[in-house]
C-alpha cells in the first residue's frame, strides 16, 4: 500500500505516542494530517508491563507539571469517551522506619506543600486501616497523599488512541518503521514494512528501539534498556482491600499496590541490571537482561526488609511475576525535544514514570511540533543535557541503571 505523505507521523503506538497523538490532534489546525504508525497491536509491548503508580509529588517542578497534565487529560477523556477510563484514585501511603526514609517523608512532605498538593501525617491506627498488610513497628512513620492513583496502563493508552481517532487521527498497526528517511539534514519520513511513508515531522516514541533507530542516523540518546519487574501475590481479600493506596516503602526500595485481589509490590535491583539497545528483540516479552533472569537474585535480597513490613509475605505464594524493559537516562527525566537533525522529535527516557507522565509528554510534544509556547519549563528534559554520550557503552548502560537502584519514590 502506498501511503500519502503527511504532516506529523508519529512512530510507536504506546502511552507516549498515543498521548501526543491526541494532544497534537487537539491543538493541531484543522486539515492537519497526523499519521500514528504501530509495530505491532497498540500498547502491547512496554507499556502493557508498566506498574503504573501516578504519584504527583514530585522534586522537580515540571516532572509535577507534567503528572498534573495527566490528571487533567484522564478528565478531559472521560468526557469525551463512551466508558470513563478506570483511574483507582486511592492515594498514595508512605511508610519509613529509617532515618533517610523518614528524611524523604519530611521532603515529600514540604514538595507536596510547594505544589499546592494535600498531604497528611498518618498515625500507626490509620495506616493499618488503610493497608492491612503492612506490620508497624513503634518509630515508623507515614504519610498520606490522597490525590495519588493507578490504573490499566493499556486502557489509558487505548483512551488516548480512542479520543484521537474520533479527532481524524490514522492509525496504522502491523507496521515496523525500519529506518527514518534524510535528505541532507533534515528527517522526511520514515522506511516501514509498509513502504516508505513521507512527513513534515516525525515524532519518534518508540521506546527502547529508539536508540538503535536513532543511531542509524548518527543521533545517540542518552538512554538504556534497564529492567523493571513486579510480583503479583495469591489473592487475600481480607489483607488487600481493592481500595487500598498505593504503598511507598523507601526503606525496603519498594513500592505496592492491590491487584486482582493479591498485592502487586516491585523491588529495584540493588544491583545494575539493563541490556543491549542494539539487540532488542521485536516481541520485547520474555527479553533477558545481563543477569538474574528470574529476578530471584533480587527478591532475595530485599527479601528481609519487604517482610519486616509485610510478614505475611512469609505465607502467602507468588502468583505472578512480570519482567518488564524500562527506557532510563543517568538522572531518571525523559528526553523530551528535538535532535541535532531538523524534522525530528523524541519522547522517551521516562524511566519507569511513562503512564504517569504521558498526558503532559503528549501536550509537551504537541506544543513543541506546532511551535506553540510551551506550557511547563521544558530545559530539564533536553535531549542535550548528558552532551556526548554512548548508549551502547557498557559503562554508560551501567550508569542509567543505577539511576533506577538508587530511585526511592513510586
Amino acid at each position: 500500500m502506498q501511503y500519502p505523505s503527511t504532516d506529523f507521523l508519529i512512530i510507536g503506538g504506546g502511552i507516549l505516542g498515543a498521548a501526543t497523538a491526541w494532544s497534537l490532534a487537539r491543538q493541531a489546525p484543522a486539515g492537519t494530517g497526523i499519521r500514528l504508525v504501530e509495530a505491532g497491536m497498540l500498547a502491547s509491548a512496554t507499556t502493557s508491563q508498566a506498574a503504573a503508580l501516578l504519584t504527583r509529588v514530585r522534586p522537580d517542578p515540571a516532572m509535577a507539571a507534567l503528572v498534573a497534565e495527566t490528571f487533567a487529560a484522564v478528565e478531559q477523556l472521560d468526557s469525551i469517551l463512551d466508558v470513563p477510563l478506570p483511574l483507582r484514585q486511592v492515594g498514595s501511603l508512605h511508610l519509613a522506619t529509617d532515618a533517610p526514609g523518614q528524611q524523604y517523608l519530611r521532603d515529600t512532605a514540604r514538595t507536596a506543600s510547594n505544589l499546592g498538593v494535600v498531604s497528611e501525617p498518618l498515625m500507626q491506627e490509620d495506616v493499618r486501616r488503610h493497608a492491612p498488610w503492612l506490620s508497624i513497628k513503634g518509630d515508623a512513620e507515614a504519610l498520606f497523599v490522597p490525590a495519588d492513583g493507578y490504573m490499566d496502563p493499556v486502557q489509558l493508552a487505548q483512551g488516548y488512541i480512542k479520543a484521537a481517532r474520533q479527532a481524524g487521527v490514522e492509525v496504522v498497526q502491523h507496521c515496523r518503521v525500519h529506518a527514518l528517511m534524510r535528505q541532507q539534514d533534515r528527517i522526511v519520513g520514515v522506511e516501514t514494512s509498509s513502504g516508505p511513508m513521507s512527513a513534515e515531522t516525525v515524532i519518534c516514541c518508540a521506546g527502547p528501539w529508539a536508540i538503535q533507530m536513532l543511531a542509524q542516523q548518527g543521533i545517540h540518546l542518552a538512554m538504556a534498556p534497564v529492567r523493571s519487574h513486579y510480583w503479583i501475590t495469591e489473592a487475600d481479600q481480607a489483607l488487600f482491600p481493592a481500595e487500598s493506596p498505593m504503598v511507598i516503602l523507601p526503606d525496603a526500595n519498594a513500592y505496592a499496590r492491590p491487584e486482582v485481589g493479591g498485592l502487586l509490590f516491585g523491588l529495584r535491583d540493588r544491583q545494575a541490571v539493563y541490556g543491549d539497545p542494539a539487540c532488542l528483540p521485536e516481541d520485547i516479552h520474555g527479553y533477558l537482561f545481563n543477569r538474574d533472569p528470574d529476578g530471584l537474585e533480587c527478591l532475595e535480597s530485599s527479601w528481609q526488609d519487604l517482610a519486616n513490613v509485610f510478614p505475611a509475605l512469609e505465607r502467602l505464594g507468588i502468583a505472578h511475576y512480570m519482567t518488564g524493559v524500562s527506557s532510563y537516562t543517568p538522572d531518571g527525566k525523559p528526553l523530551l525535544g528535538d535532535v541535532d537533525v531538523q524534522g525530528l522529535l523524541v519522547a522517551t527516557g521516562c524511566s519507569g514514570g511513562g503512564v504517569a507522565l504521558s498526558g503532559g509528554i503528549g501536550r509537551l510534544l504537541a506544543e513543541m511540533a506546532l511551535g506553540q509556547t510551551l506550557f511547563c519549563d521544558a530545559s530539564s528534559f533536553s535531549t542535550r543535557r548528558f552532551g556526548v554520550v554512548d548508549p551502547f557503552n557498557e559503562a554508560f548502560r551501567m550508569r542509567c541503571a543505577l539511576a533506577r537502584s538508587q530511585k526511592r519514590s513510586g
